[in-house]
Protein backbone atom coordinates (compact mmCIF):
# COMPACT_ATOMS: atom_id res chain seq x y z
CA UNK A 1 0.00 0.00 0.00
CA UNK A 2 1.38 3.59 -1.45
CA UNK A 3 1.04 6.55 1.04
CA UNK A 4 -2.41 7.46 2.29
CA UNK A 5 -4.58 9.23 -0.29
CA UNK A 6 -4.62 13.23 0.54
CA UNK A 7 -6.82 14.27 3.57
CA UNK A 8 -10.42 15.63 2.40
CA UNK A 9 -12.62 18.10 4.23
CA UNK A 10 -12.32 18.22 8.36
CA UNK A 11 -15.79 18.16 9.27
CA UNK A 12 -17.40 14.42 9.22
CA UNK A 13 -16.22 13.39 5.92
CA UNK A 14 -14.52 10.49 4.92
CA UNK A 15 -10.62 11.77 4.30
CA UNK A 16 -8.93 7.95 4.17
CA UNK A 17 -9.45 4.91 2.63
CA UNK A 18 -8.36 1.02 4.54
CA UNK A 19 -7.35 2.66 7.66
CA UNK A 20 -7.76 0.48 10.69
CA UNK A 21 -7.95 3.33 13.52
CA UNK A 22 -7.56 0.80 16.67
CA UNK A 23 -4.35 -0.03 15.28
CA UNK A 24 -2.61 3.11 14.76
CA UNK A 25 -4.63 4.30 18.35
CA UNK A 26 -3.53 1.20 20.61
CA UNK A 27 0.12 1.12 18.64
CA UNK A 28 1.06 1.98 22.15
CA UNK A 29 0.43 3.95 25.13
CA UNK A 30 -0.36 6.73 24.16
CA UNK A 31 -3.95 6.61 23.38
CA UNK A 32 -4.19 6.42 27.55
CA UNK A 33 -2.98 9.62 28.31
CA UNK A 34 -4.48 13.15 28.39
CA UNK A 35 -5.46 14.93 25.84
CA UNK A 36 -6.11 11.83 24.15
CA UNK A 37 -8.82 9.81 24.89
CA UNK A 38 -10.44 6.46 23.26
CA UNK A 39 -13.69 5.00 23.02
CA UNK A 40 -13.50 1.45 21.47
CA UNK A 41 -16.85 0.73 21.18
CA UNK A 42 -17.57 3.43 19.39
CA UNK A 43 -14.11 3.52 17.66
CA UNK A 44 -13.75 7.27 18.24
CA UNK A 45 -10.58 9.22 19.04
CA UNK A 46 -10.24 12.54 20.50
CA UNK A 47 -7.43 15.06 21.48
CA UNK A 48 -6.81 18.71 21.44
CA UNK A 49 -4.59 20.40 19.68
CA UNK A 50 -3.61 24.11 20.65
CA UNK A 51 -3.88 27.06 18.33
CA UNK A 52 -3.54 30.73 19.21
CA UNK A 53 -3.31 29.76 22.40
CA UNK A 54 -6.30 27.67 22.89
CA UNK A 55 -7.14 24.03 22.73
CA UNK A 56 -9.07 22.64 19.71
CA UNK A 57 -10.67 19.47 20.48
CA UNK A 58 -10.72 17.07 17.17
CA UNK A 59 -12.70 13.83 17.19
CA UNK A 60 -11.78 11.05 14.50
CA UNK A 61 -14.15 8.19 13.99
CA UNK A 62 -13.86 5.10 11.96
CA UNK A 63 -16.15 4.70 9.13
CA UNK A 64 -15.73 1.00 7.06
CA UNK A 65 -12.42 1.47 6.21
CA UNK A 66 -12.19 5.31 6.23
CA UNK A 67 -12.62 7.69 8.98
CA UNK A 68 -14.43 10.72 9.69
CA UNK A 69 -12.69 14.44 10.91
CA UNK A 70 -14.48 16.79 13.19
CA UNK A 71 -13.33 19.63 15.05
CA UNK A 72 -14.00 22.91 16.74
CA UNK A 73 -13.49 26.04 15.30
CA UNK A 74 -10.38 26.31 14.15
CA UNK A 75 -8.69 26.61 10.14
CA UNK A 76 -8.85 23.47 8.24
CA UNK A 77 -4.88 23.41 7.27
CA UNK A 78 -4.27 23.06 11.52
CA UNK A 79 -6.69 20.47 11.51
CA UNK A 80 -5.59 18.49 8.86
CA UNK A 81 -1.90 18.64 9.91
CA UNK A 82 -2.65 17.71 13.64
CA UNK A 83 -4.18 14.96 12.34
CA UNK A 84 -1.71 13.56 9.75
CA UNK A 85 0.75 13.85 12.65
CA UNK A 86 -1.23 12.37 14.82
CA UNK A 87 -2.16 9.28 12.54
CA UNK A 88 1.11 8.99 11.31
CA UNK A 89 -0.66 9.60 7.73
CA UNK A 90 2.52 10.34 5.43
CA UNK A 91 4.69 7.28 6.86
CA UNK A 92 5.40 5.30 3.66
CA UNK A 93 4.72 1.84 4.68
CA UNK A 94 4.76 0.23 1.33
CA UNK A 95 8.64 -1.12 1.21
CA UNK A 96 7.78 -2.41 4.73
CA UNK A 97 4.70 -3.90 4.09
CA UNK A 98 6.19 -5.65 0.85
CA UNK A 99 9.21 -7.06 3.52
CA UNK A 100 6.30 -8.66 5.54
CA UNK A 101 4.69 -10.34 2.82
CA UNK A 102 7.76 -11.86 1.65
CA UNK A 103 8.39 -12.89 5.25
CA UNK A 104 4.29 -14.35 5.42
CA UNK A 105 6.01 -17.65 6.48
CA UNK A 106 7.21 -16.55 9.65
CA UNK A 107 4.13 -14.60 10.58
CA UNK A 108 4.32 -11.07 9.53
CA UNK A 109 2.11 -11.27 6.78
CA UNK A 110 -0.74 -10.01 9.02
CA UNK A 111 1.34 -6.57 9.21
CA UNK A 112 0.69 -6.23 5.36
CA UNK A 113 -2.79 -7.68 5.24
CA UNK A 114 -4.03 -5.05 7.78
CA UNK A 115 -1.63 -2.28 6.74
CA UNK A 116 -0.28 -2.17 10.06
CA UNK A 117 3.12 0.03 11.07
CA UNK A 118 1.19 3.73 12.12
CA UNK A 119 2.79 5.13 15.38
CA UNK A 120 0.05 6.89 17.82
CA UNK A 121 1.75 10.64 17.56
CA UNK A 122 0.77 13.90 19.90
CA UNK A 123 0.20 16.96 17.78
CA UNK A 124 3.60 17.91 18.40
CA UNK A 125 6.95 16.13 18.36
CA UNK A 126 7.30 18.53 21.78
CA UNK A 127 4.44 16.73 23.84
CA UNK A 128 5.65 13.61 22.88
CA UNK A 129 9.45 14.15 24.21
CA UNK A 130 7.63 15.33 27.20
CA UNK A 131 5.16 12.43 27.86
CA UNK A 132 8.44 10.42 26.97
CA UNK A 133 10.40 11.67 30.03
CA UNK A 134 7.42 11.31 31.86
CA UNK A 135 7.08 7.60 31.27
CA UNK A 136 10.82 7.71 32.40
CA UNK A 137 11.72 5.08 35.71
CA UNK A 138 8.10 5.52 37.20
CA UNK A 139 4.60 3.61 37.06
CA UNK A 140 2.26 4.15 34.38
CA UNK A 141 -0.27 5.45 37.23
CA UNK A 142 2.35 8.16 37.67
CA UNK A 143 2.98 8.71 34.17
CA UNK A 144 -1.04 9.51 33.96
CA UNK A 145 -0.74 11.82 36.68
CA UNK A 146 2.05 13.64 35.61
CA UNK A 147 0.76 13.95 32.07
CA UNK A 148 -2.91 15.08 33.84
CA UNK A 149 -1.59 17.54 35.99
CA UNK A 150 0.70 19.32 33.18
CA UNK A 151 -2.62 19.51 30.80
CA UNK A 152 -4.98 20.74 34.13
CA UNK A 153 -2.36 23.08 35.22
CA UNK A 154 -2.26 24.87 31.65
CA UNK A 155 -5.79 25.28 31.22
CA UNK A 156 -6.44 25.89 27.51
CA UNK A 157 -9.46 23.52 27.05
CA UNK A 158 -7.58 20.33 27.77
CA UNK A 159 -4.54 21.21 25.32
CA UNK A 160 -1.13 19.97 26.61
CA UNK A 161 1.42 22.81 27.28
CA UNK A 162 3.44 24.52 24.68
CA UNK A 163 7.60 24.74 25.28
CA UNK A 164 6.94 28.83 26.48
CA UNK A 165 4.70 27.77 29.61
CA UNK A 166 6.62 24.63 30.51
CA UNK A 167 9.66 27.14 30.84
CA UNK A 168 8.24 29.73 32.79
CA UNK A 169 7.27 26.94 35.13
CA UNK A 170 9.39 27.36 38.54
CA UNK A 171 10.85 24.63 39.06
CA UNK A 172 9.74 23.37 42.84
CA UNK A 173 5.97 23.39 41.47
CA UNK A 174 7.10 20.88 38.60
CA UNK A 175 8.40 18.48 41.36
CA UNK A 176 6.11 18.99 43.95
CA UNK A 177 2.42 20.42 41.88
CA UNK A 178 2.98 18.58 38.63
CA UNK A 179 4.58 15.37 40.67
CA UNK A 180 8.16 15.33 38.07
CA UNK A 181 9.86 14.74 41.15
CA UNK A 182 14.01 14.40 39.78
CA UNK A 183 12.64 15.03 36.06
CA UNK A 184 11.78 18.60 36.93
CA UNK A 185 14.96 20.37 36.07
CA UNK A 186 15.68 18.01 32.89
CA UNK A 187 11.94 19.22 31.52
CA UNK A 188 12.83 22.66 32.63
CA UNK A 189 15.79 22.83 30.61
CA UNK A 190 14.34 21.08 27.83
CA UNK A 191 11.40 23.50 27.39
CA UNK A 192 13.67 26.48 27.69
CA UNK A 193 16.00 25.65 24.63
CA UNK A 194 12.83 24.73 22.78
CA UNK A 195 10.87 28.17 23.38
CA UNK A 196 14.34 30.13 23.09
CA UNK A 197 14.50 28.20 20.07
CA UNK A 198 18.41 26.90 20.74
CA UNK A 199 16.60 23.40 19.79
CA UNK A 200 14.75 23.39 16.30
CA UNK A 201 12.50 19.98 17.31
CA UNK A 202 12.15 20.41 13.44
CA UNK A 203 15.40 18.91 12.90
CA UNK A 204 14.87 15.71 14.61
CA UNK A 205 12.05 15.40 12.19
CA UNK A 206 14.15 15.61 9.26
CA UNK A 207 14.57 12.63 6.88
CA UNK A 208 17.61 13.61 5.33
CA UNK A 209 19.37 13.33 8.77
CA UNK A 210 21.20 9.69 9.46
CA UNK A 211 19.84 7.87 12.43
CA UNK A 212 22.73 8.09 14.39
CA UNK A 213 23.20 11.87 14.75
CA UNK A 214 19.43 12.37 15.02
CA UNK A 215 19.82 9.72 18.08
CA UNK A 216 22.76 11.61 19.45
CA UNK A 217 20.85 14.90 19.32
CA UNK A 218 18.12 13.04 21.48
CA UNK A 219 20.27 11.62 23.97
CA UNK A 220 22.30 15.08 24.01
CA UNK A 221 19.50 16.35 26.03
CA UNK A 222 19.81 16.07 30.00
CA UNK A 223 17.40 13.32 31.04
CA UNK A 224 16.99 11.61 27.66
CA UNK A 225 18.75 7.97 27.23
CA UNK A 226 18.76 5.50 25.42
CA UNK A 227 15.15 4.50 26.32
CA UNK A 228 13.78 7.73 25.42
CA UNK A 229 15.85 8.03 22.24
CA UNK A 230 14.64 4.63 20.76
CA UNK A 231 11.09 5.44 21.50
CA UNK A 232 11.11 8.63 20.14
CA UNK A 233 12.99 7.11 16.93
CA UNK A 234 9.97 5.21 16.71
CA UNK A 235 7.34 8.29 16.35
CA UNK A 236 9.88 9.68 13.91
CA UNK A 237 9.31 6.73 11.72
CA UNK A 238 13.12 5.37 12.35
CA UNK A 239 13.18 1.78 13.00
CA UNK A 240 16.08 0.55 12.49
CA UNK A 241 16.54 0.14 16.40
CA UNK A 242 14.69 -2.80 18.24
CA UNK A 243 14.57 -0.72 21.00
CA UNK A 244 14.47 -3.80 23.73
CA UNK A 245 13.81 -3.22 27.35
CA UNK A 246 12.98 -5.83 29.62
CA UNK A 247 9.06 -6.45 29.05
CA UNK A 248 10.23 -6.68 25.03
CA UNK A 249 12.42 -9.10 25.87
CA UNK A 250 10.69 -11.54 27.67
CA UNK A 251 7.44 -11.41 25.80
CA UNK A 252 9.93 -11.95 22.48
CA UNK A 253 11.48 -14.98 24.25
CA UNK A 254 7.95 -16.29 24.77
CA UNK A 255 6.79 -15.86 21.50
CA UNK A 256 10.43 -17.13 19.21
CA UNK A 257 11.96 -18.60 21.32
CA UNK A 258 9.49 -20.78 23.41
CA UNK A 259 10.55 -18.87 26.37
CA UNK A 260 13.81 -19.21 26.94
CA UNK A 261 16.28 -16.49 27.58
CA UNK A 262 18.36 -14.80 24.84
CA UNK A 263 20.91 -12.68 24.16
CA UNK A 264 20.08 -9.53 22.27
CA UNK A 265 22.26 -10.23 18.86
CA UNK A 266 20.56 -13.23 18.72
CA UNK A 267 17.21 -11.41 18.61
CA UNK A 268 18.54 -8.35 16.26
CA UNK A 269 19.49 -11.12 13.76
CA UNK A 270 15.74 -12.78 13.74
CA UNK A 271 14.69 -9.40 12.55
CA UNK A 272 17.87 -8.19 10.55
CA UNK A 273 15.70 -9.30 7.24
CA UNK A 274 13.79 -6.26 7.58
CA UNK A 275 16.50 -4.20 7.35
CA UNK A 276 16.09 -0.21 8.26
CA UNK A 277 12.20 -1.57 9.65
CA UNK A 278 13.60 -4.27 11.63
CA UNK A 279 12.45 -2.36 14.73
CA UNK A 280 9.09 -1.62 13.68
CA UNK A 281 8.95 -5.63 12.92
CA UNK A 282 9.56 -6.37 16.25
CA UNK A 283 7.12 -3.53 17.55
CA UNK A 284 4.63 -5.00 15.62
CA UNK A 285 5.37 -8.74 16.21
CA UNK A 286 5.49 -8.60 20.14
CA UNK A 287 2.41 -6.48 20.23
CA UNK A 288 -0.09 -8.82 17.93
CA UNK A 289 -1.99 -9.58 21.10
CA UNK A 290 -2.74 -5.95 21.33
CA UNK A 291 -5.15 -6.26 18.41
CA UNK A 292 -6.00 -9.73 18.03
CA UNK A 293 -8.91 -9.73 20.47
CA UNK A 294 -6.60 -11.39 23.10
CA UNK A 295 -6.03 -10.19 26.90
CA UNK A 296 -4.78 -6.97 26.72
CA UNK A 297 -1.36 -6.02 27.55
CA UNK A 298 -1.24 -2.32 27.43
CA UNK A 299 -1.83 0.04 29.11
Amino acid sequence: MGPPAPLGRPRGRPVLTRLDLDLVVRSHGWYDLPPFAWDEKRRVLTFVTLHRGRGVRVAVSQRGEGVNVSAGRAPRAVVEAAVRRVLDLDADLAPFHDLCRGQAERGFGWIAERGAGRILRSPTLFEDAVKVLATTNCSWALTRAVVGNLVSAFDRDGAFPDAAWVAARPERSLRAEIRLGYRAPFLLAFAERVASGALDLRSWEDPARPDEEVEAAIRGEKGFGPYAADTLGRMLGRHAKLGLDSWSRKKVAELRFRSRPVRDARVAALYAPFGRWAGLAFWLDVTRDWHAGADRLWP
